[in-house]
């Protein structure tokens, strides 16, 4: 590491829908990688850097979910601040983050995508749950939030009464809709543009909600995810096209869908996921061989290597 002297300052917590979970995701990676490094760990209570921070001694490891550390906000301020940080930039989180434009970027890779009506929350009354039907030609529907993560707010709309009872607790913010299709929920982590171990995700409900999420028992985890060597290797090389195409830096994980005829959908980048004990990116990890330790620890190799030559 040179002469230079740093601390890596692990930051979690924050004003946001997913703030337990940053917290015990910042806790458990603080505690993983103190065997290595000094490291201090801050809860934040407010959406702001702390400014006792010193961007010359002060590696910046971002573990904070959705709001504020995935949507560019963070990011902005620690370019700003001259701070050298884990994970992408601020481009790259404010098109991650917004699923639609994501999306279209995928597409635009010539990765296939979910056909959706993007809408915000004060244009709901301008179609029907019919005309909506119509439009994505499926006869069922999956509402979720165009700009937040871990399935907050996300809803399944199989019919008119679920429609009409939707309108009623729907606020003005980004919302996408989408086919509600039977298949296998997907994720594979990403470590610099590689990929790591492809997971199927069996949920406890109807479909991977909060609750599946974060709950002990709420969703089974198969790793690898039985898919043959042929859907194995297109499900990888999809996930380095939208590694590169969506800037991705550092680490990311990748969600799809595969539906019951086989087709692979991507459905989002989580550009800072979860690592929990319990968490996705992991176990992920794990499948390729690599324990928590050693995946963090490759995780922030670049950054470091950015904090020692600045």
């Amino acid at each position: 590491m040179g002469s230079k002297t740093f601390e890596i300052i692990i930051l979690c917590g924050a004003v946001s829908p997913e703030r337990e979970v940053s917290i015990r995701s910042g806790h458990h990676v603080a505690k993983l990688l103190s065997k290595y490094y000094p490291i201090q760990l801050i809860e934040l209570n407010e959406n702001r850097i702390p400014s006792e921070l010193n961007p010359e001694t002060s590696l910046i490891f971002p573990m904070i979910h959705g709001n504020f550390g995935e949507d560019g906000q963070l990011q902005g301020l620690l370019d700003d601040g001259g701070f050298i940080y884990v994970g992408g930039g601020r481009e790259s989180m404010e098109l991650a983050i917004d699923k639609s434009s994501a999306k279209k970027r995928v597409w635009n890779c010539c990765v296939p995508v979910l056909s959706e009506i993007a809408f915000s929350g004060d244009e709901w009354s301008n179609f029907t749950f019919s005309e909506a039907c119509k439009r994505l030609g499926n006869s069922k529907l999956f509402l979720k939030p165009r700009d937040k993560g871990s399935s907050i707010g996300c809803s399944c709309i199989c019919n008119e009464d679920d429609w009409k009872s939707r309108v009623q607790t729907i606020d003005a913010g980004l919302w996408l809709l989408e086919p509600l299709c039977t298949g296998k929920d997907l994720t594979i982590g990403m470590l610099h543009g590689e990929p790591l171990a492809i997971l199927e995700i069996i949920p406890m409900h109807e479909f991977f909600d909060y609750e599946s999420k974060y709950t002990p028992h709420g969703a089974r985890h198969i790793c690898p995810a039985p898919l043959g060597a042929q859907l194995t290797l297109m499900i990888k090389n999809y996930a380095q096209k939208i590694f590169h195409a969506c800037a991705c830096r550092d680490w990311c994980r990748i969600d799809f869908f595969m539906a019951d005829d086989g087709k692979i959908y991507f459905l989002e980048v989580n550009t800072v996921p979860g690592f929990t004990k319990g968490s996705l990116y992991p176990e992920s990890a794990l499948g390729a061989s690599m324990g928590p330790d050693e995946v963090l620890c490759k995780i922030i190799a670049p950054a470091l290597d950015r904090m020692i030559s600045q």
